[in-house]
């Protein structure tokens, strides 16, 4: 799964950067008579905040917005709720970061994507039935082995392990098909992968997303947009650019602010067309 570095998510890493650690103090609250509330609520609020800085840099590609919620969803795991939330935003944030490391540091990437496994698997740990935990680790295992891929034996049944358990616990979860469609997109065709395959998921992912409501505010609930750069991306690699430049624009109408579509991927499809 993910057998190879995405080139177009690469574009959307512009500058170099190493991961810096974010270990960082305890959570300030004050003690109370009325027990755990306070430090439940300021868990809650670092994981609230965490999760918004992802999607910020997501959409501008922020560095410090990833090493900011990073450091937040690690002061939150000293907190005794939604700690398997908190684990879980340390990796996504990881992942997010990844694809601002250059291709040629390998020893920096690899300790990067090492601790959003562990800390993934940590969610798993916590909370099994967590679709988005399995998918994302999945993910990660299909990363790790785009660097390594000796270890692909060793990897890839993990990876599709993880994967089986995402679909699971998370049937309708859109971010699970993202994930799937990704690994059909990358892996060779000679080793199980689709192109067309995936695209199939991406669309499934958009139908789902459009679906989705999201009741606790603290979960995530990232790509409806997604599905639509991923719709666009498989398009375009087929050359049908009317096609991948409808679903970019989908992806902008659904987040104004997508950096990756707006400052990469659409101008890609432009040029390709002209």
């Amino acid at each position: 799964m993910l057998l190879r570095t995405p080139p177009l998510v690469l574009l959307a890493g512009l500058l170099p950067v190493a991961l810096i650690a974010c270990r960082t103090g305890t959570p300030v609250a004050s003690a109370s008579a009325s027990g755990p509330a306070p430090a439940t609520a300021t868990t809650d609020s670092l994981v609230q905040r965490a999760k918004t800085l992802i999607r910020e840099a997501a959409d501008k590609g922020s560095i410090d917005s990833l090493k900011q919620a990073r450091a937040l969803a690690e002061r939150a795991t000293n907190g005794d709720e939604n700690r398997a939330l908190t684990h879980y935003y340390i990796g996504l944030a990881d992942f997010r970061m990844i694809n601002q490391i250059p291709e040629d540091d390998e020893e920096q990437r690899e300790q990067v994507i090492e601790d959003a496994i562990g800390h993934l698997k940590r969610t798993t740990d916590i909370d099994p039935k967590m679709a988005d935990a399995w998918a994302l680790l999945s993910g990660c295992y299909g990363r790790m082995m785009g660097m390594n891929p000796m270890q692909g034996m060793s990897l890839g049944p993990k990876a599709n392990d993880a994967m089986k358990k995402a679909k699971e616990f998370g049937p309708d979860n859109p971010r699970v098909w993202i994930i799937d469609g990704t690994s059909d997109f990358y892996t060779p065709s000679m080793f199980g992968g689709d192109k067309e395959r995936a695209l199939e998921k991406f669309e499934k992912a958009a139908r789902l997303a459009e679906q989705e409501s999201i009741d606790d505010p603290l979960m995530p609930g990232w790509g409806h947009a997604e599905a639509y750069a991923w719709i666009g991306i498989a398009h375009m690699d087929a050359e049908r650019y009317d096609q991948a430049r409808a679903a970019f624009e989908n992806a902008l109408d659904l987040n104004p602010d997508y950096g990756w579509v707006k400052e990469v991927l659409l101008p890609k499809a432009n040029e390709k067309q002209s």
